[in-house]
């Protein structure tokens, strides 16, 4: 029996990539440097939090229910990794790793976001440490991630979300202005550590992943319903 949930639309197929013109698209958004850079996070807004996408007895509530624990990660009073660690001391029958790996997959609604800017605007995913989780090449089990132009790890620029230095740090590896720069995260704290680093910042929800889509495709200027046919952002 699957300890996953299955998604409101059903898991996903990875599409095919083909490399040469992922590249080429990539080199093109990067010549249209106009629209800025959206960095999104990736547990939790690229692909569901564990308190969507499993289906554990006795699985706790993260961020769609009372869970203290929890309320202290979205506060960046502890790290994420420090709960799931917590949460396995508490619960040796989880296996949080197994758990992430075998119910990961990415959002319908952020790949329609991302089909919508193509070539408007730098996309780029920026985790703290997906590498502990699914191993250095984790990239390739999400082959959506080729969709994007770029890919940081907070845990290898050597300092981790929510500390402002992050998104510094972030920026200067992208050679993007922080102030052209808008981040998406699910976790309130990490937003407010892109905010104190000049980026604008908009919340993901992920008790409403269609709504939070719909406002960053509102905060780029993309029309509500329709696709977009300019250069969306102009920080």
């Amino acid at each position: 029996m699957t300890s996953c949930s299955p998604s409101p639309e059903g898991r996903p197929a990875p599409a095919p990539v083909d490399p040469v013109r992922a590249r080429r698209r990539q080199a093109l958004r990067r010549t249209r440097g106009g629209g800025g850079t959206l960095l999104l996070d990736m547990g939790g807004v690229v692909i569901p939090t564990l308190f969507e996408s499993t289906a554990v007895p006795g699985f706790p509530a993260g961020p769609t229910g009372p869970d203290p624990d929890y309320r202290a990660v979205e506060r960046g009073e502890v790290q994420e990794r420090e709960y799931w660690a917590k949460l396995a001391a508490r619960r040796p029958d989880i296996d949080i790793g197994a758990l992430w790996r075998d119910c990961s997959y990415v959002r319908n609604e952020v790949l329609g976001l991302i089909a919508r800017l193509a070539g408007r605007v730098r996309v780029v995913a920026f985790t703290n440490d997906m590498a502990h989780w699914f191993g250095d090449d984790w990239p390739a089990r999400f082959p959506a991630v080729a969709r994007f132009d770029g890919v940081l790890e907070a845990a290898k620029l050597g300092v981790l979300k929510p500390a402002p230095e992050a998104f510094r740090v972030a920026a200067r590896a992208l050679g993007e202005d922080p102030g052209r720069c808008l981040f998406v995260d699910d976790l309130a704290a990490n937003l407010d550590g892109a905010r104190a680093a000049g980026m604008a910042a908009e919340l993901f929800e992920v008790t409403d992943p269609a709504g939070s889509v719909a406002r960053v495709a509102r905060a780029l200027g993309l029309p509500a319903e329709e696709p977009a046919r300019r250069r969306v952002w102009s920080p």
